[in-house]
């Protein structure tokens, strides 16, 4: 016999094979159970998920003589004539191709027959959604008012395509994602039949790169099962199948995305495009390995049950996870899918792959609230790091430290110890003079006053009521171990007030003190006040006592 594909040698024939689609299924049954069989049916979703599987399973079961609990018996003539393809009652029109209104006009010429062999004349339209707009005028009519033998099943991959007269005339059925665990588990059945065995690790590449598409799997195992070595299907087998790479290579550049290592990131991209991996494949694993990262950082335990890997995998993401900051990930894998959107029309997969790396790699600098949220969360693992980095490097030892003198031995009672008399050397001495000058007179203060008031009020950014208060005022500076500042008239009755409170100076005068390293008061200084005309004063005579009066032009005209 013929070989034949694994999609087709596996097909579904009862609805207990079909996998993923227990409500489906459950409430299809019922109605053939019941009788309450519909006259239109619509089953959307994503290809290989089961559509036409259920179609065929539905024309059968609704003519088969000896149907137990709504699954039809597959030995009974009716049954078997409709498996044969031997039955005008069940016919296949595929819309893609007889997507005329001609087409189904030719249909509609044969609704009219009743069944020969069974109760129903049912017709399966595949890929319903190719019919042109007057194909589907043609068959609004006849969904309406349906003779009672016929019952029409429709598949589809786009219901948003199809007319909404159209949809408010079927039953219409959502048809889901086939999880991994189950794609999983069915390629297991067919390989013990194959007497072929499979790594783990192999079976769940081929169940992810499915995306929850049965046929799609069947295709890649089809595939593994051509190149399988010793009836062994190995993971590297599935893995140069698929393009993609493997998970150290995916471990290793999220480690260097974490570092901001372009080089590095440069050099594995060059080496995974010259090993003839798929640029835009390797796009989505990595897409994938962050998704784990993120799931791994927001699930604290158990998230081995949501990424389907071992527990292995789970702790070894966790590790990697120290490196990121959750605002980082989601802005990597934004960036990522948008980046793939973009390869399938790019000149060179290769170019555009290193543009999404190297902006992974890039510090956010904009000023919207995710970029600021990212710099924020990577200064907090930077600061969390601190302690550890402040173990682990040594103590440096000053010059100054002073060391105790190793003791001396203990001479006999009675006998003196001499000690050599060397000649004083003078240039040593004024050598030794110099280093040992008063600290005082060469250290030089590290902030002026300006800085130390800019510091003092981003400590103030807390409090927020006093940090608005004096951002909007002048700053005139140190006198006498006092920063004072001056508030303007029209903030007499607010600012002023506010900032001539106890509990403000205190808390302004401890933020400034912080800054300055020694103690330092505070000051708020009304415009125009008795006590900021004294300052305006004193400064002129300062500034009269330095350069002079002949050279200074005072306006005595105003205040």
């Amino acid at each position: 016999m013929a070989y034949r594909a694994l999609y087709r040698e596996w097909r579904s024939t009862v609805f207990s094979e079909i996998l993923g689609q227990d409500a489906v299924v459950k409430t299809l049954r019922r109605q053939i159970v019941t009788g309450r069989i519909a006259h239109a049916y619509l089953f959307c979703g994503s290809r290989g998920t089961g559509k036409t599987s259920l179609a065929k399973i539905m024309s059968r079961a609704v003519n088969c003589l000896q149907s137990k609990d709504g699954e039809p018996c597959g030995v009974c003539d009716v049954c078997k004539a409709i498996l044969s393809e031997s039955t005008l009652d069940v016919l296949e029109l595929d819309a893609a191709s007889n997507n005329s209104v001609d087409n189904v006009r030719d249909l509609l010429e044969q609704i009219r027959y009743p069944a020969q062999l069974g109760k129903y004349k049912v017709y399966i339209i595949d890929e319903v959604h190719m019919l042109s707009t007057a194909a589907f005028n043609a068959l609004l009519k006849t969904l309406e008012e349906p003779p009672e033998h016929v019952v029409f099943i429709m598949a589809t991959t786009e219901p948003q395509r199809i007319p909404a007269t159209i949809l408010s005339r079927v039953q219409r059925f959502d048809i889901a994602r086939i999880p991994a665990a189950l794609i999983r588990g069915r390629m297991e059945e067919a390989l013990v039949r194959l007497q072929i065995t499979a790594e783990q690790e192999a079976l769940q590449m081929i169940a992810r790169a499915a995306e929850g598409a049965m046929r799609d799997a069947w295709s890649i195992l089809d595939m593994a099962v051509s190149a399988a070595v010793d009836n062994r299907i190995t993971a590297e087998i599935v893995r140069d199948i698929l393009g993609a790479a493997d998970k150290d290579f995916l471990f290793g550049f999220a480690d260097a995305l974490a570092a901001r290592d372009i080089r590095g990131v440069m050099e594995q991209i060059d080496k995974l495009i010259s090993a003839g991996y798929e640029a835009q494949v390797f796009l989505r694993e990595l897409t994938r390995h962050l998704r784990a990262l993120l799931i791994v950082k927001v699930v604290q335990k158990d998230a081995a049950a949501l990424l389907q890997c071992a527990a292995e995998d789970e702790k070894r993401y966790r590790e990697q996870t120290t490196g990121f900051s959750q605002e980082r990930l989601i802005s990597m894998m934004n960036a990522l899918m948008t980046a793939d959107s973009e390869l399938r029309y790019a000149s060179s997969p290769r170019i555009g792959l290193e543009i999404a790396a190297l902006k992974a790699c890039r510090e956010e600098t904009g000023e919207d609230h995710s970029a600021l949220a990212q710099r924020i969360a990577e200064l907090e693992i930077k600061v969390s790091e601190l302690p550890e980095m402040v173990a682990t490097q040594p103590v440096p030892t000053s010059k100054a430290e002073i060391t105790t003198p190793e003791p001396t031995a203990q001479k006999p009672a009675g006998e003196q110890i001499s000690e050599p008399v060397q000649a004083a050397d003078p240039a040593k001495e004024e050598t030794d003079a110099k280093e040992t000058a008063p600290a005082a007179e060469e250290k030089q203060p590290l902030y002026n006053d300006k800085d130390i008031w800019q510091m003092a009020l981003k400590q103030l950014t807390s409090e927020s009521p006093i940090y608005a208060f004096l951002k909007q005022e002048r700053f005139l500076g140190e006198r006498g171990a006092v920063f004072r500042v001056q508030i303007s008239q029209k903030n007499k009755d607010f600012s002023y007030a506010r900032l001539r409170k106890q509990d403000a100076v205190d808390v302004i005068a401890k933020a400034l003190s912080e800054a300055a390293g020694r103690p330092v008061g505070f000051e708020a200084v009304l415009e125009g006040s008795a006590e900021q005309k004294a300052d305006v004063r004193e400064s002129i005579q300062v500034l009269t006592d330095t350069v002079g009066r002949d050279l200074l032009q005072i306006d005595e005209s105003e205040d």
